[in-house]
């Protein structure tokens, strides 16, 4: 009973919360928008919870019932929404039987690694544990010893850990499944609304089910990383600017800043997403001279990057980038031709074995590509978003004060799958190939 609670709140505190801020957003997008959101939220509560000392976890239960209660009745206080225009249409027999074998992977990884990867184990399960104990020893999270241990990222995957186990009573990687499951597979049905949304459903169809018969992707979603959700928020925000420039809502607007300022909740490389998101946006308002959405824009990211600063103020804990660029002045690093070889070297070793599955969607390419007017300036962004994010993982592995063949032979993979629904989408909007392009 506690897990379904669990899980309950957190999506109906996701799904309420989406549709108060852009009723008039597809059905679809908003129930699978509400898995990252519920989450992310959840996750903030809890760790607020913890960062108050109140320990009595009755009544952060209680906390968040109230904040669902208000959050539906604001939302059926207004205009009652019409369900009717929102009609799900069963997907082909084929896309339900690779489900299942996707499904049958996952759980083979899962179960053979309950406790998750190294990362999994090391640092995102070892954090949930110091929150889960429910007592202000909670804050070693932030002075672990081992600085593979990374004490200042952020603490979605572990709040969110620690949350679960709280409503089943116990430390259960039970709940840790559910969750990856939802991310993963949510984020391959994301990927296909998206794209038969905006292209077909014939290219939804061949793209997703690459996507989700990849060994690489599912390992990954089962490890209790941090990547796939990430990949999640990435994909979201992305679709939201599509569905910005479709509707020019300021509601919409929006939703696809918190959820690009969100997944700064979840690692890292969200602030670095988040950041180019911002700019690329308000590069595109300065163009056009909206003077009121660049002002809003700037607003909200000047909120999002103080809350960032104050949470790294209050962790304490050393940036290893930060450090390796103010102490062994890794700044240099930029002009070792050898370190760029290396990157490129690993990458398109993965992409020829881990990845090479991916190189069948060169088939669509056939046709060659049509750049439709009606989502001409959200693909720019999006693409340019996209080529920023690459050229700053770049960067991360240059300046990155860590011997550069064991940094990229142990990370790059998720990496790449941080980004490459993006591109997945992105691409498959571009295509020529399929029945006629979708009316959107």
């Amino acid at each position: 009973m506690g897990a379904f609670l669990a899980f309950f709140i957190t999506f109906f505190n996701g799904y309420f919360a989406v549709s108060v801020i852009d009723r008039e957003l597809e059905l679809r997008f908003r129930i699978l928008f509400a898995i990252p959101l519920g989450f992310a939220m959840t996750s903030v509560f809890y760790f607020f919870y913890q960062y108050l000392n109140v320990y009595n976890f009755r009544q952060f239960q209680w906390f968040e019932l109230i904040i669902l209660l208000i959050l539906a009745l604001v939302y059926y206080n207004q205009e009652r929404p019409d369900l009717s225009k929102h009609k799900f249409k069963k997907l082909s027999n084929w896309f339900y039987l690779v489900n299942v074998y996707a499904l049958m992977i996952f759980l083979k990884y899962f179960i053979n690694n309950p406790m998750g990867s190294w990362d999994g184990f090391r640092i995102w399960n070892l954090k949930a544990e110091f929150l889960y104990l429910n007592s202000p020893l909670w804050k070693n999270v932030f002075s672990l010893p081992h600085f593979m241990s990374h004490c200042d990222y952020p603490l979605f995957i572990p709040s969110s850990f620690a949350r679960l186990w709280q409503y089943s009573g116990h430390q259960s990687y039970g709940m840790n499944m559910i969750f990856g499951l939802l991310f993963t597979f949510g984020l391959v049905y994301l990927l296909y609304q998206a794209v038969s949304y905006f292209k077909s459903e014939k290219v939804a169809n061949v793209v997703c089910i690459v996507f989700m018969i990849s060994d690489i992707f599912l390992v990954n979603g089962a490890a209790q990383c941090a990547d796939v959700p990430l990949a999640m928020f990435f994909l979201c925000a992305i679709v939201c600017l599509f569905f910005y420039f479709k509707n020019k809502r300021l509601n919409t607007l929006f939703l696809g800043l918190l959820l690009a300022g969100l997944s700064v909740w979840v690692k890292n490389e969200g602030l670095m997403f988040f950041a180019i998101y911002v700019v690329v946006l308000l590069g595109w308002f300065i163009k056009i001279k909206d003077i009121k959405k660049s002002i809003f824009t700037t607003i909200f990211a000047i909120l999002v990057f103080v809350c960032a600063f104050l949470y790294k103020k209050y962790t304490g804990a050393p940036n290893d980038l930060l450090y390796g660029f103010n102490e062994i002045k890794s700044y240099t690093f930029a002009f070792d031709l050898q370190r760029y070889v290396v990157i490129f070297q690993t990458f398109f070793e993965l992409l020829f074995s881990k990845f090479v599955l991916f190189l069948a969607l060169i088939l669509l390419c056939v046709k060659g590509f049509k750049f439709r007017e009606k989502i001409k300036s959200a693909l720019l962004l999006s693409s340019i978003i996209f080529v920023l994010m690459v050229l700053g993982y770049v960067a991360v592995y240059v300046l990155a004060p860590h011997d550069i063949n064991w940094l990229v032979e142990n990370s790059m993979d998720r990496i790449i799958l941080q980004i490459l629904p993006v591109f997945l989408f992105v691409f498959s909007t571009t295509l020529r190939i399929g029945k006629p392009d979708s009316i959107n």
